[in-house]
C-alpha cells in the first residue's frame, strides 16, 4: 500500500486521556487531503479510520471502494491587482516545503504544446522551512499545474487564464495518503485476506473468534526511563569506543587530499584510482580562492563526523583542485565555461563539467549522496573501455575487466544529459589531454558529461572473440559469466552504451549455451559469493541468481519476436527457453510463461501444435495422482516460496493455472476441430471450473467445447450457466453469450 505497507484500518485501542466536556462522536480530518475518521467512545476508547469506503463482491474475490479525494492537489485564484513585468504574469506558490523538486508549471496558447519549467526552475533555491515563493511566467491562455510523485505518476491540473489576470495564487495541498486500491478474498481457513496488487496481505479473522493471548512472560517489578543513561566502561550505541563519565567525542583530524598545481593533483588521485579528481576554475573571481578553501574545510569537517559510523573511504571519494592563472593554457583546450567544475579520472580523463565553479556546485559532491557519483561511475566505464579496445596491446583479458563495471546492473547509465562529445586524452598541463570538444548550447548549471563514440563493430567483434575464448572452460569463469548474463538480458555493455535492446544473436546464444552448460556450478558458486544458501529472502537483500537471470533473458529475447521474425530464430529462442525450464522445472512462472509465449505463437501462426501437445503434457504433469485441483495446488503453494516468488498469495497462485487452462481450452474453440484436441481442452475447461467456480469466461469456454463434442444439452446448460454468472461481465460480452445460446438453441452454433 501507497504510505502505510501495513494499514487497511488502523485501529488504536488504547486508553485515551481524561478531558472535560469530551464529547463522544466521530470526528473527521482532512489535514493529509483525504478524510480520516476519529471515533471516541464512552469506555475512554478510540479508534483512528485512515481507509473507509463502500466494497462490492465479485466472485469469490471482494473490491473495496475508499474515501479517497480525487480533488486537485493545488487551490488556485486568479487576481489583476499585481503589477507584473510586461508580458509576463506573477506567481505566488504557497504550501512547497519538502515538495519542490517535483511540481512543474506549464503555459500554452493556441494550439501549442505546453511549455513546462519546474519550479526549481522558475524560483531557485529555496530553505527548507520557507513555505511560500514568488517568481513571474510569461503570459498565455491556459496554465497546467504538474505534481509527480516518487511513483512516477503525474497528476497535471489545467486551467484558462482570464485576460485581466496579473497574479496566480497558488496553495499547494496534497493528498499525503494516496489511492490504495484493495482487494479481498476468503482463504482456505475462511480467513479474510486483504491486499493491495497482492502485495503485503493482511489476514483478518472474526473479532470473536481471535484467540486469547495467554501471559508466559515474566513482568518487571519496576521499570525506569532515564536520558543519556551510561555506566562506566559503557560501549556507546554504535559500538565505537568506551564511554566514561566524562567522554567526549573527539574532532576528527581528517584531511581531504589537495594538491597546489594540476599535475600533482592528477598523480596523487593515481594512488587511489577509485577516487576522482575534482577541479574548480573560476579564473574571473577574486574570492575564489577564499570560497574553495571554505568549501574543503566544510567537507573534511563533514567527512570527519560520518566517518565516526564507519571508514573514511565510505565517504572520501573526490579529490579536489583549485585551477589558477598556470592552468590557462589547459583551460582554454579543455573547460567549457568560463566558470567551471571539472571532473576528471586518476588518468586524467575529462569526465563531466558543470557551469560555475565547485562552491557553487556543492550539492553535487554531498558527502552522504553526490548526486553526481553514480553517472561518473558510468561515463569512467565507457572511457577505460574504449581505451582498451582502441590499444593494439590489449589482450583480451584485459577487455573482460573493463566489461564487469558495464554489467553491473546498479550502475546508472540512463538519463545523463545533455552529451557532450569529447575526444578523451590524458590532461597533462603542459600539452592538453583532450583534443577537440564539439560545440554545444549553454546549459545553465547542468553537468555535461563526456560521450565516448564507440566502433560497434569492433566491440561486438572483441565480445565474439571472447566468449569463443571460453567454449572449453571445464568449470565456469565468474567474471565472464557476470558479463554474460548481463549481456543476454539485455542490461549488459551493448545496451549501457548505445541504449537499445537487440536480439539474441549467434555470439550471444553461445554465451547462452555456456550458461546452461556450467548451470548449476554458477548457481552454487553465486550463493556462496551472496551468502543466500538454499533460503533465499526475496523481499530483504536479495542479490538475483542465474535461477531468475537466465528466464529474464530469454524472455527479453522472445519479447523481440514479431510477425517477420524469422522462424529459425523464433524456434531456437524456444529450444532454449525449453532448456532452461528443464533446469527449474517445478518454477510454474516460468513454466506458464513460455506456454503463453508458446500460445501466441500458435495464434499467429494458426497452427495448433506444439502448443496443444505441450500445454496437454503441462497439464498432465501437474494435475495427477488422484488428488483434486485445490489439494494439489495447494501442496505447490506450501512450496512455492523456496522456488517461486512470483506469487505473493493463494488466489494468484492457484488463478495463474485456472487462467491459462481457460486459455489454452479457449484456443482450442476458436482453432481446432480434431475431436482428440477438443476432449483434451474439455479436462482443462472442467479443471479451470474446479479451480475457480461460477466463472462466467470458463462456463462459456466449456459449453462451447461441449457443443463441438457433440453434447449438445450439456452445452447448452452450461451457457445458461454463463449468463447466469455474467454480473461482472460487460454488456458486450454479456450480449455475446447471449447469441451463442441462441445459436446453441436454434442449431446456427
Amino acid at each position: 500500500m501507497k504510505n502505510y505497507s501495513l494499514g487497511f484500518l488502523l485501529f488504536l485501542s488504547v486508553v485515551s486521556y481524561a478531558q472535560n466536556k469530551t464529547e463522544k462522536t466521530v470526528y473527521v480530518s482532512n489535514s493529509l487531503g483525504q478524510d480520516i475518521k476519529l471515533n471516541l467512545y464512552d469506555n475512554k476508547k478510540y479508534e483512528l479510520v485512515v481507509f473507509y469506503g463502500d466494497y462490492e463482491v465479485k466472485n469469490d474475490t471482494l473490491f473495496f471502494n475508499n474515501n479517497y479525494s480525487t480533488e486537485s492537489d493545488f487551490t488556485v485564484a486568479f487576481s489583476p491587482d499585481a503589477n507584473p513585468a510586461m508580458g509576463k504574469i506573477k506567481v505566488t506558490l504557497k504550501g512547497v516545503s519538502g515538495y519542490y523538486s517535483g511540481i512543474y508549471i506549464g503555459t500554452q496558447s493556441g494550439k501549442s504544446e505546453p511549455d513546462y519549467k519546474s519550479v526549481y526552475d522558475l524560483a531557485g533555491e529555496l530553505n527548507y522551512d520557507d513555505t511560500e515563493v514568488n517568481f513571474e511566467i510569461n503570459k498565455a491562455e491556459y496554465i497546467y499545474l504538474a505534481k509527480e510523485d516518487y511513483s512516477g505518476e503525474t497528476s497535471l491540473y489545467k486551467y484558462a487564464l482570464p485576460r485581466n489576470a496579473n497574479e496566480i495564487q497558488i496553495e499547494y495541498t496534497p493528498n499525503y495518503l494516496g489511492k490504495v486500491n484493495l482487494q479481498g478474498y476468503y482463504n482456505e481457513k475462511n480467513e479474510l485476506v486483504i491486499s493491495e496488487n497482492k502485495k503485503n496481505p493482511l489476514t483478518f479473522i472474526k473479532e470473536n473468534e481471535k484467540p486469547k493471548v495467554v501471559e508466559i512472560r515474566e513482568k518487571p517489578i519496576e521499570i525506569i526511563k532515564k536520558k543519556d543513561w551510561t555506566f562506566p566502561g559503557k560501549t556507546d550505541m554504535y559500538g565505537y569506543g568506551v564511554v566514561d563519565s566524562a567522554a567526549v567525542a573527539p574532532m576528527s583530524n581528517f584531511k581531504l587530499v589537495v594538491q597546489d598545481n594540476l599535475q600533482k593533483a592528477i598523480e596523487a588521485t593515481k594512488k587511489t584510482p577509485q577516487k576522482f579528481l575534482v577541479v574548480s576554475y573560476d579564473p574571473d573571481n577574486k574570492n575564489a580562492k577564499t570560497a574553495f578553501e571554505e568549501f574543503v574545510q566544510s567537507q573534511q569537517y563533514t567527512i570527519g563526523n560520518y566517518s565516526s559510523y564507519g571508514s573514511d573511504t565510505d565517504y572520501d571519494k573526490y579529490n579536489y583542485y583549485l585551477a589558477t592563472a598556470k592552468d590557462e593554457s589547459w583551460a582554454t583546450k579543455n573547460v567549457m565555461f568560463k566558470s567551471a567544475t571539472i571532473v576528471m579520472d586518476a588518468d586524467g580523463n575529462i569526465l563531466s563539467q558543470t557551469e560555475k565553479n565547485l562552491p557553487e556546485n556543492a550539492s553535487l559532491f554531498d558527502v552522504y549522496y553526490s548526486s553526481i557519483g553514480e553517472k561518473l561511475k558510468y561515463v569512467k566505464a565507457t572511457v577505460d573501455l574504449n581505451k582498451v579496445l582502441n590499444s593494439k596491446k590489449a589482450k583480451d583479458s584485459e577487455i573482460v575487466k573493463k566489461l564487469l563495471p558495464l554489467s553491473d546492473e546498479n550502475l546508472y547509465s540512463w538519463s545523463i544529459e545533455p552529451p557532450i562529445k569529447v575526444a578523451v586524452g590524458v590532461a597533462d598541463p603542459s600539452d592538453v589531454g583532450s583534443d577537440t570538444i564539439q560545440e554545444y548550447q549553454n546549459y545553465e548549471n547542468q553537468t555535461a558529461y563526456t560521450k565516448v563514440n564507440f566502433d560497434k563493430k569492433k566491440l561486438l567483434s572483441a565480445w565474439d572473440r571472447i566468449v569463443n575464448s571460453h567454449a572449453k572452460d571445464k568449470t565456469p569463469d565468474m567474471d565472464f559469466v557476470k558479463i554474460a548474463l548481463a549481456e543476454v538480458q539485455n542490461r549488459g555493455f551493448y545496451y549501457k552504451i548505445f541504449n537499445e535492446e537487440r536480439p539474441l544473436d549467434e555470439t550471444n546464444f553461445k554465451a547462452v549455451d555456456y550458461l546452461l552448460k556450467h548451470y548449476d556450478a554458477i548457481l552454487e558458486e553465486q550463493k556462496k559469493i551472496s551468502g543466500q544458501g538454499d533460503t533465499i529472502d526475496y523481499y530483504g537483500d536479495y542479490t538475483p541468481t542465474i535461477e531468475s537471470q537466465l528466464p529474464l533473458a530469454i524472455s527479453s529475447g522472445i519479447s523481440q519476436i514479431g510477425e517477420n521474425t524469422d522462424e529459425k530464430y523464433r524456434n531456437r529462442i524456444m529450444d532454449v527457453y525449453k532448456k532452461v525450464i528443464a533446469k527449474k522445472p517445478q518454477d510454474y512462472t516460468t513454466n506458464i510463461e513460455y506456454l503463453r509465449i508458446l500460445h501466441g505463437i500458435a495464434e499467429a501462426q494458426n497452427k495448433e501444435n506444439p502448443f496443444i501437445a505441450e500445454y496437454d503434457a503441462f497439464f498432465k504433469g501437474v494435475f495427477k495422482g488422484g488428488k483434486n485441483e485445490i489439494e494439489i495446488l495447494d501442496d505447490l503453494y506450501t512450496s512455492q516460496n523456496k522456488i517461486d516468488y512470483s506469487y505473493n498469495d493463494w488466489a494468484s497462485f492457484k488463478n495463474s493455472f485456472s487462467n491459462i487452462s481457460n486459455d489454452a481450452a479457449w484456443f482450442v474453440v476458436q482453432k481446432s476441430k480434431d475431436s482428440e484436441s477438443i476432449k483434451k481442452a474439455i479436462q482443462w475447461s472442467e479443471s479451470s471450473l474446479r479451480i475457480e467456480k461460477n466463472n462466467p469466461y470458463y462456463l462459456d469456454t466449456l459449453a462451447q467445447l461441449y457443443y463441438k463434442n457433440g453434447e449438445k444439452q450439456k452445452a447448452i446448460a452450461t451457457q445458461e450457466q454463463a449468463l447466469k454468472f455474467s454480473d461482472i461481465m460487460e454488456e458486450e460480452s454479456k450480449a455475446d453469450l447471449e447469441v451463442v445460446l441462441e445459436k446453441m438453441k436454434n442449431g446456427t452454433y
